[in-house]
């Protein structure tokens, strides 16, 4: 039994040595993914679900990702975070008295002792600012950023380098105060030539590298031509606009969905040349030109209004009204020239209408930290600290806007930039009309600039102001209450008719149309009740 018992062992033993000498030498398969494990290519599977591949290393997530849904409705995926929108929402009650929570902003109501009711009163006072065009400087820390965007009312702002920073301190800034900045990934300039033009290829590979990260919003702000003072060629900076790298750089611009901004003064008829290809080279990609564009030149809407008719992807940012405490004729005072009659003016009714025509094209900056006299612009962003720059300039800024329609004056400060960069859903416009006493809503969900809405209480005609580049096609969906305006409705785009789709139910009637784009007047005719 002894001897058995032994067999028997020794039978058990075999067989399990058996069993393990049967696995599998490592294949060469399993031998990479074994590598993978300590790094990643991007888009490749190696990483889990939880982790994305950053930097050819696997990263755990640390919130949501750029676009995805992971975020609920009342939130923003900003820097990976799951932000709450800044706002109210729908009939809560953080609203303070005289004031509606209409599409997650308290605005101001007017209604009179006869219950009529005008538009909203653009109230730029208690309106959010989202400024498009900071720089932050080794002068000015981002808590004295904070600072003077909280007593502004800047729920955030983008974010430029500056004095030789890199994008370095943008990204400090936003680790401290998450939820406040966006950052692009930085085109540094030098002693011509820039240095982003000479690094060339590797640049470019850098950018979407920096874009590939999620961290970065946009590329820029570049100085294509840019002149230090007055303008007396040749300028500090040029860059041909139809440079190869220049437009590769225009190409990740369309490919990650990331605006590219850029500063150019049109003084120049071959720089201009260059210039029109590079605005025409890539119709996805989305340019925002600088400092309306003219900056130490004279401004002229009637130009503004020419490149936007013709550039559907183009828009513009405020920032940096050179000579804003100088008064005409003072050469190069841009900001009178903005204004009725001094620094404290509102809106002249050209720009006004330029303002409210373009509406959705426009973004709104102060350029605060920039120039020579960065630091002086930042004590003064909403005070009177130094004699170096403007006083107040945020407050002269919605001193300047108050004047504009309600909706025009909050996408310029605020909306653009949210769906834009944030890719907030566009806001709808919200006109408020009166009838009999009454007031009613009339919400414009459109893809153009949206403006001058009339409503005729006697002939129940409704009329407005859509702007697009031309070329391509608009499209409108009105919701009119039903208690305004019956149904069986007919439109006219610049008194053609034309067809239209028109849903009705027991509160609001519905229309949806098309039009060409350029700047067109539509005409709305109703049943009487």
């Amino acid at each position: 039994m002894q001897k058995m018992g032994s067999i028997l062992g020794l039978l058990v033993l075999g067989i399990l040595l058996a069993g393990c000498t049967t696995q599998p030498p490592a294949s060469q398969e399993n031998i990479s993914q074994q590598s993978t494990s300590r790094g990643c290519q991007y888009n490749n599977p190696s990483c889990g679900s939880d982790y994305n591949c950053v930097d050819n290393q696997c990263e755990l997530k640390s919130g949501c990702q750029y676009n995805n849904p992971a975020c609920t409705d009342d939130y923003n995926c900003l820097n990976n975070q799951c932000t709450l929108k800044k706002g109210c929402q729908y009939n809560n009650s953080s609203c303070e008295d005289n004031y509606d929570c209409i599409n997650n902003q308290c605005v101001l109501t007017v209604v009179n002792s006869l219950n009529s009711c005008s538009n909203q009163v653009t109230d730029t006072e208690h309106m959010d600012i989202f400024d498009s065009h900071v720089h932050i400087m080794s002068k000015v820390s981002a808590s004295q950023i904070i600072s003077e965007m909280d007593k502004a009312g800047a729920s955030m702002s983008l974010l430029y380098p500056i004095d030789g920073d890199d994008d370095s301190s943008s990204l400090d800034a936003i680790s401290q105060y998450p939820g406040r900045f966006i950052a692009f990934v930085d085109t540094p300039d030098s002693p011509q030539p820039a240095t982003w033009l000479t690094q060339g290829q590797s640049f470019v590979t850098h950018a979407e590298a920096q874009l590939r990260t999620g961290k970065f919003y946009g590329i820029g702000e570049t100085n294509l031509r840019y002149y230090s003072g007055d303008i007396t060629p040749p300028p500090t900076v040029y860059v041909p606009a139809d440079t190869p790298v220049w437009l590769q750089l225009v190409d990740l611009s369309a490919q990650y969905q990331a605006p590219i901004s850029f500063h150019f003064v049109p003084d120049d008829t071959v720089a201009n040349a260059a210039f029109e290809k590079m605005l025409s080279y890539n119709k996805d990609a989305t340019l925002i030109w600088a400092h309306l564009g003219f900056n130490n030149m004279p401004l002229d809407h009637n130009a503004l209004n020419d490149y936007l008719l013709r550039y559907p992807n183009l828009y513009f940012d405020t920032a940096g009204i050179q000579n804003m405490q100088n008064p005409l004729p003072q050469s190069n005072s841009n900001w009178a020239l903005l204004a009725n009659k001094s620094n404290n003016g509102q809106l002249n009714e050209d720009w006004k209408q330029f303002f409210e025509t373009w509406n959705s094209r426009i973004l709104f900056g102060s350029d605060a930290g920039g120039g020579s006299n960065g630091l002086e612009r930042w004590l003064n962003y909403t005070d009177n600290t130094s004699n170096g720059a403007p006083q107040d300039a945020i407050g002269h800024w919605k001193g300047l806007f108050a004047n504009l329609e309600y909706n025009a004056a909050r996408n310029i400060l605020s909306g653009n930039a949210r769906t834009l960069f944030l890719k907030e859903q566009k806001q709808p416009y919200d006109y408020l009309v009166s009838s009999y006493g009454k007031c009613y809503h009339i919400l414009v969900n459109s893809t153009s600039s949206v403006s001058a809405l009339t409503f005729n209480q006697s002939t129940k005609a409704i009329t407005f102001t859509v702007a697009g580049s031309n070329g391509t096609t608009g499209s409108a969906i009105i919701t009119i209450p039903a208690t305004l305006v019956g149904g069986n409705f007919t439109a006219q785009v610049d008194g053609q008719n034309v067809q239209i789709k028109e849903d009705s139910n027991s509160t609001d009637t519905t229309i949806n149309l098309e039009y060409a784009g350029g700047i067109r007047t539509i005409a709305l005719q109703g049943k009487k009740i």
